[in-house]
C-alpha cells in the first residue's frame, strides 16, 4: 500500500478492534471505554480517556498503546482525508450486495459487478434530480442539527479571524481564516461544528460578509461535487456470443481443486461475537426464550409450561 498510496492514511476498524479486544476484556464497561476513547477528537479529551482505562484495566491500557493512535482515534487523524469514520461499514455493505456473485468465475463476478454498479448510479442519478441543494440531503440533515447547536453559543469576538465560543459543556477557539477549531471536528471533517457556526453568524452581526454557513462547508458535501461523482455512466455491452476472440497464444488452465464434500458455503465467517447477537434472537426479530426460566401458570412449578403441564 506504501508503494502505491505513500502519502495515504491507514486506519483501522474501531470494531473489528473490540473483537479482538474481547477475547480478554469482555463486557459493556471495557466496550463503552475504548469507543470513548475513540471518538474523542481532540488529544487532551484522549489522554482523560485512555487515563480513565488506565484506571480500570492497566492491561488493556498497554494493549492499546501497542496500536498506533493515528489508525484508531479520531484526535490523531489528519485533516487531509476530511472523513472521521471509525467503521468499514461502507466496504461491508458493498460486500452484501454482490453476495450472489462471489462464488462464480471471475467473469461472471465481473458482469454481475458491472450491473449492479449502473444500476445503483442511476438511482442516485434519480435522487439527484430531486434535491435542491446547496449541499447533498444528508449533509443538509447532518448541518441543520449543528446550526441548531450553534443557536446556544456565546461568542466572543477577539479580531477580525479569532473567536471565543462558549456553550452549555464547552469552550473553544475559532480560526476562520485558517478554518480551524479546538474541538478539531472542523479539521477532521470539513463541514464546521457548532463553535464554527456561531463564530460565522458573528461575523455577519458585526457586519463581516461571511455569507450563509453552508458556504464555509467542504466543498465534498455539495451537490454539484456529489452529481460530478456521479456524471460518467458504465457503458453497455454485448453478450458474450458477440465478444471478440483473444488472440493470446497462451491458453489458461483452471487452477487445481478438490471438490469439498457438502454443499459450498456462500456466506463468510462470522466473528464470534456476531454470533452470539444473531443466537439472542429468533428468525422473527424476537428474543428467543433459550437458557431462560419458564413457569407454569396452571401448576405455579417450573421447567415447563400450561402445553406441556401433567399435573
Amino acid at each position: 500500500m506504501l508503494a502505491v498510496f505513500p502519502n495515504g492514511e491507514h486506519r483501522f476498524c474501531l470494531r473489528h478492534i473490540h473483537e479482538n479486544m474481547k477475547s480478554k476484556w469482555r463486557g459493556d464497561l471495557y466496550k463503552n471505554l475504548l469507543w470513548s476513547a475513540g471518538r474523542k477528537t481532540s488529544i487532551p479529551y484522549f489522554n482523560k480517556a485512555m487515563e480513565e482505562i488506565k484506571t480500570t484495566e492497566r492491561a488493556m491500557y498497554d494493549w492499546l498503546n501497542e496500536i498506533p493512535y493515528t489508525a484508531w482515534s479520531r484526535a490523531y487523524f489528519s485533516r487531509t482525508a476530511k472523513c472521521d469514520m471509525l467503521l468499514n461499514n461502507i466496504y461491508e455493505v458493498f460486500n452484501r450486495q454482490i453476495i450472489g456473485a462471489r462464488d462464480k468465475p471471475i467473469i461472471t463476478c465481473l458482469e454481475f459487478i458491472r450491473e449492479y454498479m449502473t444500476k445503483r448510479i442511476m438511482n442516485v442519478k434519480k435522487l439527484q434530480a430531486k434535491c435542491m441543494g446547496p449541499l447533498t440531503p444528508h449533509a443538509t440533515e447532518v448541518f441543520d442539527e449543528i446550526k441548531k447547536q450553534a443557536s446556544e453559543m456565546f461568542v466572543l469576538m477577539v479580531d477580525t479571524d479569532k473567536y471565543q465560543v462558549t456553550g452549555p459543556r464547552s469552550q473553544c477557539v475559532v480560526n476562520v481564516k485558517h478554518k480551524t477549531c479546538a474541538c478539531r471536528k472542523w479539521d477532521l471533517t470539513g463541514m464546521p461544528c457548532k463553535h464554527d457556526v456561531a463564530a460565522i453568524w458573528d461575523m455577519s452581526r458585526n457586519s463581516i460578509d461571511a455569507g450563509i454557513p453552508e458556504e464555509w462547508v467542504y466543498d465534498v458535501y455539495w451537490l454539484s461535487t456529489w452529481k460530478k461523482v456521479y456524471e460518467n455512466v458504465i457503458e453497455p455491452i454485448n453478450g458474450p456470443e458477440m465478444w471478440t476472440p483473444s488472440q493470446c497464444p497462451t491458453t489458461l488452465i483452471p487452477p487445481k481443486h478438490h471438490t469439498q464434500v457438502g454443499r459450498p458455503k456462500k456466506k463468510r465467517k462470522k466473528a464470534f461475537g456476531e454470533k452470539e447477537l444473531e443466537q439472542e434472537f429468533d428468525k422473527g426479530g424476537k428474543m428467543t426464550r433459550k437458557g431462560t426460566n419458564i413457569k407454569c401458570g396452571k401448576c405455579g412449578n417450573m421447567g415447563h409450561n400450561v402445553r406441556s403441564c401433567k399435573g
